[in-house]
């Protein structure tokens, strides 16, 4: 009987086998307990500025590579590079000072056709290539656009499952207001980042298999107590994951044929007052005729939770506030305070049948805090209940729908389409 065949040889076999295998268990449960990837991870799209002809790819690998490398096509290609029409490549970045030296990739597609599927693969030849994967472009003249968003969201199974049910509405893209993974732009909490995109990644799919784009605004937990004006190291994940949406923490998004939206920064790395509020103004003046206007930011205006009187609260009402009024804004989306709140439709601080609506209040996946007792004068409705939006445009009006963890519409509002001229 030959060594090969033995009972105990294979005795001795199975047992190094699995002697090696809990080695390699306890090594990637050592440590802060980050998950150790090998290959491709967290590929993820954020929406560019053109949304119907490009869209950019994201992923992160460990391999020391120079190169980062997108395959992509209007049709399905198994994943095989040589049979993908178009190629697109970029250089990969690095967080200062990350002790695993990760590269985070970012491939950016243009000149593609609004409203079309594409199939793509990331990745190169040293480290390997992702599964294939797919996106769909927004149509230009598109009067009907679904979107989902939400604030504060964590890592756990209460976002997880939040998220799960966001990616079952089939959204087209989703709009994030600050406060992603609680790592407080702390290097040593990149694991709590790669437990947010294995949750994100898992879950924000359509039923059809569609990747959902990300438009990303900032919050008070991406950034850190450093003494720099360098943003790269006052929110160094941020910058890494987001920075690239563009020249500036606030921007803006035009979506479809009458939709235009606003992501700003309430404070966290660039101030209210000063340059970011006349941007603002300029915008709002160069899209005063687009019908539909939305804003997106982390601390509330109208908070539901923290002092109505909060320093940053009353500098957004009295710097953004009036050109909110002025213009017309259709509805903004607020975060922060870990509550569900819809409030009145307000103008000039009061209520008011023309006014904004105002929606939030971050609670997409962190524990729900309290609210009053008794509704305050601004809220129509106010609750501790984790959950997110879903906003359905149409040609005629917008749909808001409050979703909470078991998937289930808690609350929902209709609101007729602004006509988007200044008052």
């Amino acid at each position: 009987m030959s060594y090969s065949k033995s009972p105990r040889a294979k005795l001795l076999l199975t047992m190094l086998l699995f002697v090696t295998a809990l080695g390699v268990v306890l090594f990637l449960q050592s440590g802060d307990h980050r998950p150790v990837y090998a290959g491709i991870f967290h590929v993820y799209l954020t929406l560019t500025e053109d949304p119907a002809q490009s869209m950019m790819i994201n992923y992160q690998t460990l391999t020391p590579v120079n190169e980062s490398n997108v395959y992509y096509d209007v049709t399905s290609r198994g994943g095989k590079t040589e049979d993908y029409a178009f190629h697109a490549t970029a250089a990969p970045i690095m967080i200062a000072g990350l002790q695993d030296e990760r590269r985070i990739h970012r491939v950016r597609l243009d000149n593609l056709q609004p409203d079309h599927v594409y199939y793509f693969i990331a990745g190169d030849a040293v480290t390997g290539f992702s599964n294939e994967m797919k996106f769909r472009t927004i149509a230009t003249d598109s009067e009907q656009i679904r979107f989902v968003t939400g604030g504060d969201i964590n890592i756990g199974t209460l976002p997880a499952d939040l998220l799960r049910h966001a990616g079952e509405q089939a959204p087209m893209f989703a709009v994030i207001g600050g406060d992603f993974a609680y790592a407080n732009g702390n290097l040593k909490n990149v694991g709590r980042w790669d437990k947010w995109f294995d949750n994100w990644t898992q879950h924000m799919v359509t039923p059809d298999g569609l990747m959902i784009p990300i438009v990303a605004a900032i919050g008070n937990h991406e950034t850190n107590k450093e003494q720099s004006e360098d943003l790269h190291v006052r929110a160094p994940f941020y910058m890494a994951f987001f920075g690239h949406q563009a020249e500036t923490i606030y921007f803006s998004r035009r979506i479809g044929k009458d939709i235009v939206m606003f992501l700003l920064d309430t404070g966290h790395l660039i101030p209210y007052e000063g340059a970011q509020t006349e941007w603002l103004r300029q915008e709002l003046e160069r899209y005063h005729d687009v019908p539909v206007k939305f804003a997106c930011y982390h601390i509330p205006l109208y908070p539901a939770h923290r002092d109505f009187m909060g320093a940053s609260s009353v500098k957004g009402r009295e710097l953004w506030g009036p050109l909110f009024d002025q213009y017309r804004l259709t509805a903004a989306f607020e975060n922060h305070d870990h509550v569900y709140k819809r409030s009145h439709l307000l103008r000039n601080n009061q209520i008011d049948p023309e006014g904004v609506l105002y929606l939030g209040d971050g609670c997409f996946g962190v524990p729900a805090r309290t609210v009053d007792d008794e509704l305050r004068w601004y809220l129509a409705r106010a609750e501790s209940t984790p959950h997110f939006w879903l906003v359905e445009v149409g040609p005629e009006s917008i749909q808001y729908k409050a979703i909470d963890r078991n998937g289930k519409v808690f609350d929902e509002v209709t609101q007729a389409r602004n006509q988007g001229s200044d008052s």
